[in-house]
């Protein structure tokens, strides 16, 4: 048995000095082909700097072994020097045996620099010196995967599905067959096959994947069930609680939505979309306290979120609470060019009864470009011109609402008769 052979052994048995010692004697009696192995076996099981020891003495003894350079451009990727990488990677001859292996690392490199371009240059050379290498087709369906160019991952991961390969780097190709075509809107496809995956065992990411795909063709039972399970399999899972309580929304399970909400936030207490989401149903099911209660919660975490502010706002509209509605979302139209038209609108109510009229007038003329379809806001706007008897302001707004609701036979007189 070699000294290399001897420090593995001692590394499996969790015998740290004396896998020392053999490591010294490997480097001082081992030929040079063994303590390559050893270099690859070491950098396998994460001790870097000692395959860094043994590859640096190999370089040195043969400054032309690009598999040598290939190992220390591999290790330096690890240790996060991307210079000395590069350095290693750039020698590497095109003729050499690993230089198609350098290309692969080459682009996971580039890919963790944010250079995706440079990335898919060195994976389409790399498809051209191996046309059939299942690595490089996995490579590319991931790349063009994560920057959503599905129609363009689609192919390289139906070769492999075609090519019976199931698994590749512990990741399911089926399953990335499944992304590929929900992005490209092929939910049912989609669906399909993560229904064939998870019909015994799943993973997490599976679970999820098909209960957001049920979302999106607007089957929330199955969401609900398909979601439930993930939380049954692992409750830390956070980001399942936020479709789930959509679906279960959708479904008017408000009691549960609202129950699913605050279980979620124990997990993501930052969510700020639980709360909103949480708000709401708590609104249908009447519990007011939980409205203010989780809305406040999450201005807590962001002061400037808006669309908890405007629910906020609209509840302190609904219970009377005016001058709260406008402390809380005056500063919002005061400061910001772009604030949700909602804002003015729930302004102009609250003004309107607060007995400002001018403030009242104003938010609702602010709103009116953007929400003159809305026929709600403009049946509200005829009603506050009325009121204050601004005739010609009224008649236009009079004509605009008509455009949206014809029928409304108490508006037709009101115009005529202006």
């Amino acid at each position: 048995m070699t000294y290399s052979e001897e420090m593995l052994q001692a590394l499996d048995d969790q015998d740290l000095d004396e896998a020392k010692k053999k490591f010294a004697a490997a480097l001082r009696h081992d030929d040079d082909e063994t303590l390559f192995s050893l270099a690859e076996e070491l950098q396998a099981l994460g001790f870097n700097n000692q395959a860094r020891r043994i590859a640096d003495k190999l370089l040195v003894k043969y400054p032309d072994a690009d598999d040598v350079r290939l190992i220390l451009a591999e290790l330096a990727i690890s240790d996060d020097k991307t210079d000395d990488a590069l350095l290693q990677l750039d020698q590497i001859s095109q003729d050499s045996e690993v230089y198609p292996q350098s290309l692969l690392t080459a682009a996971d490199l580039y890919q963790s620099l944010n250079l995706p371009e440079v990335s898919e240059q060195k994976l389409l050379e790399a498809k051209t010196l191996l046309p059939d290498e299942p690595v490089v087709d996995f490579a590319l369906g991931e790349l063009y995967l994560s920057l959503g160019r599905y129609q363009e991952a689609l192919p390289y991961f139906e070769s492999l599905s075609e090519a019976g390969v199931d698994y590749l780097a512990q990741v399911s190709i089926q399953q990335r067959l499944a992304q590929c075509l929900s992005g490209l809107g092929q939910y049912e496809e989609a669906i399909a096959i993560d229904e064939k995956l998870t019909a015994t065992l799943a993973t997490d990411e599976q679970l999820f994947e098909l209960g957001v795909l049920y979302q999106q063709v607007h089957n929330d039972e199955k969401a609900v069930q398909t979601l439930t399970r993930l939380q049954q399999q692992n409750s830390d899972y956070s980001a399942l609680y936020r479709p789930l309580v959509q679906s279960q929304s959708e479904l008017g399970r408000y009691e549960q939505a609202l129950q699913t909400a605050q279980v979620g936030l124990g997990y993501d207490e930052f969510n700020l979309e639980l709360y909103r989401l949480g708000a709401k149903a708590a609104a249908k099911v009447g519990a007011k306290h939980q409205v203010e209660h989780l809305l406040k919660n999450g201005l807590e975490i962001d002061p400037e979120a808006q669309p908890l502010r405007l629910m906020l706002g609209e509840y302190y509209l609904q219970a009377g609470r005016d001058q709260e509605s406008v402390a809380l979302l005056a500063p919002i139209a005061e400061q910001e060019d772009e604030a949700d038209p909602q804002v003015n609108w729930e302004l102009a109510q609250a003004y309107d009864q607060l007995d400002d009229v001018e403030q009242a007038r104003e938010n609702y003329f602010i709103a009116y470009p953007n929400l003159k379809d809305n026929p709600q806001f403009m049946k509200q706007m005829v009603l506050f011109l009325q009121a204050q008897g601004l005739s010609d302001e009224l008649k236009l707004a009079l004509q605009q609402y008509l455009k949206l609701v014809p029928e409304d036979d108490e508006f037709q007189d009101l115009l005529l008769n202006l």
